[in-house]
């Protein structure tokens, strides 16, 4: 199939899925979260999850090539979750875990056999984003006496980009890392404020997205 061709196609699909997710979070969100998503028709549901999939379904394609259509179907269906969670989590501050852990479970079941390694690797990769953003979080409460620095959503996001990430956990999460300090700044910068808050789920779920395409 010509990747060229299989972009538009593509991209319907993305935002259909991006729909879809959209529509089934807001059964988890509050009434005031859900009324601040804009463009809420029977198309548009979020214009930004379901434009973030349909860019990124497009791109897979026209970026991966080389790959099968198996392979481009197995990343759009693991950058949902990611897109999602980047979404929602940047609006409200606030990590569904039960998005989360569909994502989760997307990734032990298709992370794996997308980066072509054994099965195993997705188990490694979500324990070991778990663990250690789950001792971050030990680090932090201790350090704030019993504050919380970081959300314990944070832990269960890590774990699914490791998961999704399978044996490029270790990039995706340190690349999360880099790119949560990114967006942190420009959040300090736009807002003028140092008591500015940027949660670490969009900057980890980057990350990930952006592991799809280079690892």
């Amino acid at each position: 199939m010509n990747p060229i061709l299989a972009a538009g196609p593509a991209a319907l699909i993305g935002f259909a899925l991006g729909w879809l997710s959209a529509y089934l979070t807001e059964r988890l969100q509050p009434p005031e979260d859900t009324q601040a998503i804009g463009g809420r028709s029977r198309l548009v549901r979020d214009p930004y999850v379901q434009g973030g999939l349909a860019m990124v379904w497009a791109a897979i394609p026209v970026l991966q090539s080389a790959a099968s259509p198996t392979s481009w179907l197995e990343a759009g269906l693991l950058a949902v979750p990611l897109v999602q969670v980047t979404v929602t989590d940047f609006r409200t501050r606030y990590v569904y875990g039960v998005v989360a852990a569909v994502g989760l479970a997307l990734g032990l079941a298709l992370g794996w056999h997308y980066h072509a390694v054994p099965w195993w690797w997705s188990l490694v990769g979500a324990a070991g984003g778990a663990l250690a953003f789950g001792g971050l979080y030990g680090i932090g409460r201790l350090i704030y006496r019993g504050g919380e620095p970081m959300a314990r959503g944070d832990i269960t996001i890590a774990a699914m980009v490791g998961a999704e990430s399978a044996a490029c956990a270790a990039q995706a999460l340190v690349l999360g890392v880099l790119l949560g300090g990114v967006l942190a700044l420009i959040v300090l910068v736009t807002s003028r404020s140092r008591r500015a808050f940027m949660p670490y789920g969009p900057g980890l779920c980057l990350g990930g997205l952006v592991t799809l395409f280079t690892c």
